[in-house]
């Protein structure tokens, strides 16, 4: 075990769990505005990063940063479309019925994206710019400046715009009872379509990365499964615990891909379910989540 590799392990886990922070954020959003469990939140990722690939490529040709930028209103009408949709009608109806509504999104999304932009893989056109960064025997690759300083940047941003503006305040009241929201004068449907839209923005933006930092064979939609654990460890209704999940379990990956793998193959993905599990039977709120008796 060469413990001298520790430090650069630990950046490319920064780098991919803050992509999962990104991820798992819009994840959350919805489920606190709504109390509804995205399943489709791979197909999400899917979209949007082919809404990237499309202004990538002909006609448009945008550079992958500028690509991102503009695929990212694309996204959110995307999100506010899938809200308007699939999820509004079943509102208020059993949970059950919500649940089966977002897996047979998955299937319609999957479908819809075979049509639009064919079955077979896509590879973005160039990578992301940027010169590595070399501090002694630690080497800052364009990935992981890119992963770190776009995930946490607009983690942080999202976290300081949910806390201090006047739409972040009217989205929080909304998720803490859309009946008193509504009572006080907010246009809480309104509010619900913004999340969803944030939801698919966010799920672009670190799709997209994750995607182009990634060789042949990489499947966006396998993230998706990323999303459940990050989102259940930090806890289901909290914004900063994504945060700190996604960035905790993005650290444990990349340190049992390069000291467990080679005599425990399959440990890298089975892990955080792992974690999640003897989380959920100590703390079943998650680290950060708020703990709630219900009667059932």
């Amino acid at each position: 075990m060469d413990l001298s590799l520790l430090p650069q392990f630990l950046i490319t886990g920064l780098s991919t769990g803050a992509l999962y922070a990104l991820i798992a954020l819009g994840f959350v959003l919805v489920y606190r505005a709504t109390s509804v469990v995205n399943f489709a939140i791979g197909e999400f990722l899917l979209v949007g990063a082919y809404l990237v690939y499309t202004f990538n490529v002909p006609p448009f040709n945008f550079p992958l940063p500028l690509a991102m930028l503009t695929a990212l209103p694309a996204a959110f009408l995307f999100g506010l479309l899938i809200e308007r949709g699939f999820v509004r009608p079943l509102l208020g109806r059993n949970v059950v019925a919500v649940i089966m509504a977002t897996i047979g999104l998955v299937a319609t999304l999957d479908g819809t994206a075979q049509l639009v932009w064919g079955a077979d893989q896509k590879a973005y056109n160039g990578a992301l710019p940027g010169q590595p960064i070399i501090l002694g025997s630690l080497v800052l690759t364009a990935r992981s400046i890119w992963g770190i300083a776009v995930g946490i940047g607009v983690a942080l941003l999202l976290i300081a715009l949910l806390r201090y503006s006047r739409y972040g305040v009217m989205i929080r009241a909304v998720s803490e009872s859309e009946t008193a929201a509504l009572a006080l004068g907010i246009n809480a449907p309104r509010m619900v379509g913004i999340v969803w839209g944030l939801s698919a923005a966010l799920a672009a933006l670190g799709g997209a990365l994750l995607a182009s930092a990634s060789g042949p064979g990489f499947h966006v939609v396998a993230l998706g499964l990323m999303v459940f654990p990050v989102a259940i460890l930090g806890g289901m209704d909290s914004v900063p615990g994504a945060v700190v999940a996604g960035l905790l379990l993005g650290v444990v990956q990349a340190l049992s891909t390069a000291y467990l793998e080679g005599s425990l193959p399959g440990i890298t993905e089975a892990i955080p379910f792992v974690i999640v599990l003897l989380v959920l039977l100590l703390r079943p709120y998650g680290l950060f989540g708020q703990s709630r008796i219900e009667r059932v």
